[in-house]
């Protein structure tokens, strides 16, 4: 086979370029199915290698018609190639008369090739002389090496415009795979100081414009035997053709791994590979098409086939929301899993709880949703491309809103006190702005929420009767500003008595608090009491009262110029009970307080 003779000769091979992309979880190989068909308008009963994906072309590498059918020449490696150019119509298929590429047609090798679209360079093999016919005369033709350049097409033909600066006439340079951002350059070698066989890849990297000495990439890829056609693929992947890897099945076979960190090395499968030579594997940026070279039976020693790709999987689409407020769940944790409970795959909901995994169309899967707080949902998706996983809180939560009374605005540092009912102290917490806690089951709650500049206020919840799931409380506050008046609920006294009571004094500790915490306010404590008694005992038993509660805030270290005790008997009744009127005891209870006064802030 002339392919065969090609490799033991290391003779023109060729290499394309896709470069890197982000990684997946499987690469391209595992997720496809390939059909394989020749491209029939491009090859001919000579040797046709190493197809390049030019924009809406296929570059490649062919052997001149005027050396068909001469053994002499193919055995002394002087059927020389050119590189040629194809159309490519919507279905990647060639269609039109191939062309000889404007500026190639030199009496030696020209090719194969790689292109980068980043920077317009076509990096090509040649044979490594410029004069032709004074190498001739020297020494044979089939001891000549190959070379790397730089080509660039300049009004309309593609002209050298770089030599690599590692050529040396000693050994062969080929099969160029240049990157997708054209700084890393892949090729073949029989640099006899540091190979592994007869043939390795090597790396050169290009930094500021200079190119670095080659690069072995070592004994993870080459091997005793050939390694040669690299190209990059997307998905972060470096194929090449390989017959020294073991699990080959037979000549030259497609290989790939992770690239620039070298990870397994994987055959691409009898799908693509034969018994014959197989080699210059190449994808469309699409994923629907790909080519490569092989020498299997067909139009002539080496031909271009086409590569049908279609996927083995399809895309299973999901939500996860809350069963209770049917509102998204963010970053709730997805796991795949097979009728045998074997983890596939996982994920996670995204901003707005939606998911997706790869599946194929006739596995046995479950997918499992799963987020603190919240009960595991579960569901067979066997048949089904998509599905709402529910998830149902494991107990009643409450997130407290903290606000600005007349603003309505979220206050931004709330302090929250649980002043009854029992709750686990680990599941408080704020999250923007917002208290959020877990509640016991039947239980009544009661908080209290204070904040710098604003009077503390008291609130009620109950968890009696409620399903698992998020409950709401808003807790308004008032500022502390001057004039702003706040009645101290439940502050009691004695019938006729002004002494303050052991259950009074928790409530004026709370005042005591809200002092300390704003050192600037200074405040007027007033007592009011209901129309019972005359106007005078009423007075002096309101003023009495409000000089007990500034005592005792006294005692507790508020300064005496911060508070002013002020009586008012029943001269401020909040509502119709003067005298003479029938109130109940609770109307009548209503006039009885004691307000706070904010002076001054």
């Amino acid at each position: 086979m002339y392919m065969k003779k090609i490799v033991l000769l290391f003779l023109i091979l060729n290499f394309v370029s896709e470069g890197f992309a982000q990684n997946k979880s499987r690469t391209l190989f595992d997720n496809a199915n390939f059909e394989v068909e020749p491209l029939k308008k491009v090859n001919t009963i000579g040797s046709d290698i190493s197809p390049v994906i030019v924009g809406d072309e296929l570059f490649f590498a062919a052997v001149r018609e005027e050396y068909f059918h001469n053994k002499l020449r193919e055995s002394k490696n002087m059927a020389f190639y050119d590189m040629y150019s194809s159309p490519l119509d919507s279905n990647g298929m060639t269609h039109g008369m191939r062309k000889l590429l404007p500026g190639f047609g030199a009496k030696f090798h020209e090719g194969p090739a790689s292109y980068c679209k980043a920077t317009g360079e076509l990096f090509t093999t040649l044979s490594n002389t410029i004069y032709p016919d004074t190498v001739r005369k020297m020494f044979p033709v089939e001891n000549i090496k190959l070379r790397l350049v730089i080509k660039r097409k300049i009004n309309g033909l593609w002209k050298t415009t770089e030599e690599l600066p590692f050529n040396n006439h000693k050994y062969h340079f080929a099969h160029p795979a240049i990157s997708i951002t054209g700084d890393t350059l892949v090729f073949s070698s029989d640099l006899d100081k540091e190979n592994f066989g007869k043939t390795d890849l090597f790396m050169s990297i290009r930094k500021s414009g200079k190119w670095s000495d080659p690069i072995n990439l070592g004994k993870e890829i080459n091997t005793p035997g050939n390694e040669m056609f690299p190209t990059f693929l997307p998905g972060g992947i470096l194929s090449f053709a390989s017959d020294g890897h073991k699990g080959s099945l037979g000549g030259l076979d497609i290989w790939y791994t992770t690239f620039p960190k070298i990870g397994e090395i994987l055959n691409a499968g009898d799908k693509i590979n034969s018994i014959f030579d197989d080699f210059g594997l190449v994808f469309q940026p699409d994923l629907k098409t790909g080519y490569f070279t092989s020498n299997r039976p067909g139009t002539g020693s080496d031909d271009i086939y086409c590569l049908h790709i279609k996927s083995k999987y399809k895309i299973f689409r999901g939500k996860v929301v809350d069963d209770f407020t049917n509102l998204p769940i963010t970053s709730s944790s997805l796991q795949l899993i097979d009728c045998n409970h074997k983890l596939v795959a996982t994920t996670q909901s995204d901003s707005i709880g939606n998911f997706q995994f790869e599946i194929t169309g006739n596995d046995c899967l479950l997918v499992e949703a799963s987020k603190e707080t919240y009960q595991e949902d579960r569901k067979d998706i066997s048949g089904v491309d998509y599905v709402d996983l529910r998830l149902k809180k494991d107990s009643p939560y409450l997130t407290i809103k903290v606000i600005d009374k007349e603003t309505e605005k979220t206050l931004s540092k709330p302090n929250l006190l649980v002043l009854a009912g029992a709750y686990d102290s680990k599941s408080l917490k704020i999250e923007e702005y917002l208290l959020r806690m877990k509640l016991n089951a039947s239980t009544n709650y009661k908080f209290e929420a204070s904040e710098r500049g604003y009077f503390p206020n008291e609130a009620l919840f109950s968890s009696v009767g409620k399903v698992p799931g998020e409950y709401t409380l808003i807790i308004p506050l008032e500022q502390l500003v001057p004039g702003k008046e706040f009645i101290l609920e439940n502050l009691y006294y004695d019938l006729d008595k002004y002494n303050i009571r052991p259950d009074a004094a928790i409530i004026l500790n709370r005042l005591v608090r809200i002092l300390n915490e704003n050192p600037d306010v200074k405040i007027e404590i007033g007592s009011h009491t209901d129309c019972r008694g005359s106007q005078g005992y009423n007075m002096r038993l309101s003023q009495n009262r409000s000089n007990s509660v500034v005592a005792y805030l006294i005692s507790k270290g508020i300064a005496p110029g911060r508070v002013q005790a002020k009586g008012y008997g029943e001269t401020k009744l909040i509502n119709k009970c003067a005298d003479g009127v029938s109130c109940t005891e609770a109307e009548h209870q209503a006039n009885r307080r004691t307000v706070v006064k904010i002076k001054s802030y």
